[in-house]
């Protein structure tokens, strides 16, 4: 099973300027729902542009300015430049650097995935692939 991710269940969202934080929970491949906070561009949730950017709880350790791990927040900040559509630069990088860091006490608070959000059965899925890039990622159309 591949990572599942929802959208439409959140516990809470919140939008700055060009970048929409959206705090929600991810199914992993060993079928536990976890809490995580969502980076999209904003006004994209509708787009075919839609390339969410993740960050798991159990990875919120990352982004602490006293205990993080430079080297990865710093990677991963990499990975998410193109697909937020924003440049590639300093002021960029510390900007959704900092803007991770100021919501990690709302990432944490989020509590375990609600009995009432529990999906259906799966009906059918989709490869999605993006001919420029070569990516493709794989969805699940649940019966809800």
């Amino acid at each position: 099973m591949t990572a599942q991710l929802d959208l439409n269940k959140r516990h809470w969202t919140r939008t700055k300027g060009p970048i929409t934080l959206i705090g929600t929970w991810i199914r992993d491949r060993f079928d536990r729902w976890q809490p995580c906070m969502v980076l999209i561009r904003t006004g994209d949730e509708l787009s075919d542009h839609l390339w969410p950017c993740v960050i798991t709880m159990d990875k919120a350790w990352v982004w602490d300015t006293v205990i993080g791990d430079e080297r990865e927040a710093g990677e991963t900040l990499a990975g998410f430049l193109d697909p937020l559509r924003l440049p590639p630069n300093t002021s960029t990088i510390v900007g959704l650097f900092n803007l991770i860091n100021d919501h990690l006490g709302d990432l944490l608070t989020i509590p375990p995935y609600p009995m009432e959000f529990r999906d259906g059965a799966v009906v059918a899925e989709a490869t999605i692939v993006n001919h420029t890039t070569g990516q493709s990622r794989e969805v699940e159309i649940r019966d809800v």
